[in-house]
């Protein structure tokens, strides 16, 4: 209501931040206990982020640093109990998130209690995870900024590449941008220009190769039977002629249309191919390997929707385990929220 007097404002305003607030360590409880249990697997989709990004319309940067808090935060217990007794905002918390550990904790929220939000942000950029908070005596650590912009080829040539890194360390969600980054640092300068980096070799631009016969798999100690929903999905990517695959990805964009990855990407049939679907391009949708999986596994299903107009571009609809679309969706039993202007 507007036309309130200054100290009516003052409070409105304190209130309500703290809702946001109490809203944010919420949906980092959450997005951590889903991530933590592999439960974002039963609602259809690949990841906890992926999940936060297609159901919830966040921004996947809120959402990596929202899954990072909750985690840490299972850890930091004295941090967590200070927020929850409105002696720290969420803005603080997450910041020491980044650096605090058990044997650091206490040193942290102590002068996460004392010092500005600035001056934390400051203290934050000058420690490593795991450090004491600096206490302003000796020399500094030295600390430079990396600021550049990149065109859509070469961000999605760094999504690519923190993805794949990502992949290596287990899908780590606290594995950040800065140690992706060190990482190829590392592998760069333990090469040379004739040389090559101990424990790789190049590739061709696929993750990885297998050899499959049937519904066996290849390996040094012989061929092992493999589950049915994986021969499944092998056999429906295999039976895909390259030319139409590569139509079928250009027409999706080259990404996943259920969690929108564009790394290891399959062309799945809508209609099962070992249940008579054919093989065309309005059968066929991208997927990423983790997203066909969860097709097979029976917890995500995708269908073709109706087209309006005869030779028009498909479009797909996604349900999770219980037939729900993956989509935003209004919640229940909430009021809606109404502004009302005072004159």
């Amino acid at each position: 209501m507007s036309g309130l007097c200054a100290e009516a404002i003052d409070e409105r305003l304190r209130r309500t931040c703290r809702v946001a607030d109490l809203g944010n360590r919420a949906t980092a409880f959450y997005l951590a206990d889903l991530h933590e249990r592999g439960l974002h697997q039963a609602l259809g989709f690949p990841s906890a982020v992926a999940y936060a990004v297609r159901a919830l319309g966040m921004a996947r940067r809120s959402a990596r640093e929202l899954l990072h808090a909750g985690l840490r935060l299972r850890e930091l217990k004295a941090i967590d109990a200070a927020f929850a007794g409105s002696r720290l905002s969420w803005s603080r918390v997450r910041r020491v998130c980044e650096v605090a550990t058990s044997q650091t904790e206490n040193a942290w929220l102590e002068r996460a209690l004392g010092a500005t939000q600035d001056e934390l942000d400051r203290l934050v950029r000058r420690a490593r995870p795991g450090d004491a908070p600096p206490d302003g005596s000796g020399m500094p650590h030295a600390r430079f900024g990396l600021h550049f912009e990149l065109d859509a080829v070469d961000w999605q040539m760094w999504e690519n590449a923190r993805a794949k890194l990502r992949a290596e360390f287990g899908d780590d969600a606290e594995f950040r941008d800065i140690d992706i980054l060190k990482e190829m640092l590392r592998l760069v300068l333990a090469s040379d220009a004739e040389g090559s980096v101990a424990g790789r070799r190049p590739v061709d631009g696929g993750p990885f190769r297998v050899v499959v016969r049937a519904d066996e798999l290849v390996t040094e100690d012989g061929e092992e039977p493999l589950a049915q929903a994986t021969v499944e999905s092998i056999s429906s990517d295999a039976a895909t002629p390259p030319a139409m695959r590569a139509k079928v990805l250009a027409r999706d964009g080259h990404a996943c249309l259920n969690c929108k990855s564009r790394r290891g990407l399959h062309a799945h049939h809508v209609h099962w191919r070992s249940k008579g679907g054919p093989t065309t391009p309005g059968n066929l949708v991208t997927l990423c390997a983790r997203c066909h999986s969860l097709v097979h596994d029976g917890f995500l299903d995708v269908e073709v929707a109706q087209c309006a107009t005869r030779g028009a571009r498909p479009s797909f609809v996604f349900r999770d385990a219980n037939g729900r679309r993956l989509e935003r969706r209004a919640i229940l039993g909430v009021r809606n929220l109404r502004v009302t202007i005072g004159s």
